[in-house]
């Protein structure tokens, strides 16, 4: 017994494990960590319940485009008062040192005034494409200047030539209806005169280097010449910028002598299909001079919403505001970024954001007109000649959906820019 008892003491002791044993190595589970795993468990299904909906809403989107492919539904969409320059888009290049930019009132067609070379009214597209071009009829390149031009309603083409001192009208296709060549002198009034009043078949076409009216028939031979209108049936004057507002009138800047102004003609007189008996009430202002109601070269007049004539005095290097009836306002000369160094070409956007081409300043400046007291805003644009950067630009011309044509005669291109 002895000797058995001996052997069981030399057997290892083996660990009984009670419940406390078990509990002490596993742990146990408290009624705390309970609640705990349940809240988890609540959030891991509101977690999945949100991923299930995103993924819901994504493939009803997805299914929606391609029943009807369209750009989305903005999901935050942008505040209507902002304002942020616009992007570059392209270039339009076959032109020669271009002035003026005007577009059709269908916005199909760009019509760009060349300075050197054929000096022409070119034509082009949306996209840049070239489609035709024209001229005043029976003159030469070195003949004729255009510079600005400007649109109405019916799709006429005005076109201011400095060499020529005249205003010539032409259809949307570059047929040359008539001129302008004097404040109140028209060349149809003139020949109509020529044949006691009344016109002959075909058409007419006036050189003034030449001194010569040409009569042309229908087929375009010249059927007959007269001489230049002299100078008491005419005013001499130097017609530069040509706008025409939502209304139909028409404004005209005159830089000749002593005579810096604005013309400002009524719809009725301009709209109509007979210009032989030209004699509308034109207003006037504005002499030369650095006073603040004059100008040196005022370069375009255009007029807001609010009924303001909006000058920009390009050698004078500010705007000038005048009221409707040719009272002079203020003069808005922005300082630091806004500030104008040569303001030419100008153009009023959707929102009233007056677009100043600035020449010297090698950029256009865009200041807030819908307001009392207007405001500068930005300033997009620089030097250069690469996509985007300018040297010298002039004129701009602005499309409803907020598509920018600017004139980069430096560069020979009209760069085209999108809000």
């Amino acid at each position: 017994m002895s000797e058995h008892r001996d052997t069981e003491n030399l057997r290892p002791n083996a660990p009984s494990l009670e419940n406390e044993d078990i509990a002490s190595v596993f742990g146990t589970v408290t009624e705390d960590e309970v609640k705990l795993r349940k809240r988890q468990l609540l959030w891991l299904l509101l977690l999945l319940v949100l991923l299930l909906l995103c993924l819901c809403a994504t493939v009803y989107l997805f299914i929606r485009y391609l029943q009807k492919p369209e750009p989305l539904p903005e999901l935050v969409p942008v505040p209507v008062e902002a304002n942020y320059p616009p992007h570059y888009l392209f270039s339009i290049y076959g032109v020669d040192e271009p002035v003026g930019v005007a577009l059709s009132p269908e916005g199909d067609r760009i019509y760009v005034a060349e300075s050197a070379g054929e000096r022409l009214i070119k034509v082009f597209d949306p996209e840049g494409n070239f489609l035709f071009s024209f001229a005043p009829p029976r003159t030469t390149s070195p003949q004729r200047v255009p510079v600005y031009l400007a649109t109405d309603a019916w799709g006429r083409v005005y076109v201011s030539d400095r060499l020529q001192h005249a205003v010539f009208v032409y259809d949307r296709d570059g047929n040359f209806l008539d001129a302008l060549l004097a404040p109140d002198f028209t060349l149809s009034e003139y020949v109509a005169h020529a044949f006691e009043g009344e016109l002959p078949e075909g058409t007419f076409a006036f050189n003034l280097f030449e001194q010569t009216v040409y009569v042309l028939s229908p087929d375009g031979e010249v059927a007959q010449t007269l001489p230049a209108p002299p100078r008491e049936m005419r005013d001499p004057w130097a017609p530069l910028g040509v706008y025409i507002d939502p209304t139909g009138r028409l404004f005209l800047t005159d830089v000749i002598g002593e005579e810096h102004r604005v013309l400002v003609y009524p719809a009725e007189a301009i709209m109509r299909d007979d210009w032989t008996n030209f004699d509308p009430p034109v207003l006037s202002f504005g002499t030369a001079g650095e006073e603040e109601d004059q100008f040196l070269f005022p370069n375009m007049a255009v007029v807001d919403a609010l009924g303001r004539i909006i000058v920009s005095d390009g050698n004078n290097g500010r705007l000038s505001v005048w009221d409707e009836q040719g009272n002079f306002l203020y003069l808005f000369a922005a300082v630091g970024d806004g500030g104008l160094n040569l303001p030419r070409g100008m153009e009023l956007d959707d929102r009233q954001r007056l677009h100043v081409v600035d020449t010297v300043g090698q950029g256009v400046r865009v200041y807030d007109f819908s307001v009392p007291e207007p405001q500068y805003l930005f300033t997009f644009g620089t030097p250069g000649k690469l996509d985007g950067q300018f040297n010298f630009p002039v004129d701009i011309a602005i499309t409803p959906e907020g598509r920018l044509y600017i004139t980069d005669r430096a560069n020979n291109r009209v760069q085209v820019w999108s809000y």
